[in-house]
């Protein structure tokens, strides 16, 4: 009789369990996860932070590495990423003896989320859809996710010019090229995006 050797890594699921987590407390529920020796996975997502906002400590990352590499930005300062479903996260065993019982009463958790009496679960399908569109939300430019467009009327904040109207004529990935009327003649100016706002 010969006996069949079994793959210990066959036996791990392969789907994700869905973690609740308590307001704004995904980034500490999934690090005391991953100190427990669970495959975490916090979806974040690329934002445009109007400056001057108050930072939000869900806001101020400190990258998880499950977190695609950072895309280069002109001014991180504009930047901030919030996670994409919040006070949700999604975590899979890594040993097929790990028990999901500590879930529940693990720092920044709220619940496992259920359906009846069985854990809630995502195909492992999803969860790369979601990394895919992570990533590409990641390498998008400032430009794309800022509130400026071309055409867009806006109101200068610079101490010199307070409250002058313009329009958006171009975004780069640091500055807003405005039209405006000075003395009568449209001008072209560069501003940064804390110095103007949106009418």
């Amino acid at each position: 009789m010969v006996s069949a050797l079994i793959d210990i890594g066959d036996m791990l699921p392969t789907a994700w369990y869905v973690v609740h987590t308590k307001p704004r407390q995904e980034r500490t529920a999934a690090e005391q996860l991953l100190r427990q020796d669970f495959e975490v996975y916090l979806p974040l997502f690329k934002i445009f932070r109007e400056p001057g906002r108050r930072r939000r400590a869900s806001a101020a990352p400190q990258p998880l590495p499950s977190d695609p590499a950072n895309a280069a930005a002109a001014d991180p300062a504009l930047i901030a990423h919030e996670p994409m479903f919040p006070r949700y996260l999604f975590l899979r065993p890594t040993r097929a003896t790990q028990s999901l019982s500590v879930v529940r009463s693990t720092v920044g958790v709220s619940r496992l989320v259920m359906f009846g009496h069985q854990p809630a679960t995502l195909a492992d399908d999803a969860v790369q859809a979601i990394r895919r569109a992570e990533g590409l939300r990641e390498t998008a430019a400032l430009a794309d996710i800022g509130p400026y467009r071309p055409g867009m009327a806006v109101r200068l904040q610079d101490p010199a010019l307070a409250g002058v109207q313009a329009l958006v004529q171009a975004v780069s990935a640091d500055r807003v090229t405005l039209l405006l009327d000075i003395l009568g003649r449209p001008q072209t100016v560069q501003v940064e995006f804390g110095r103007i706002a949106p009418l």
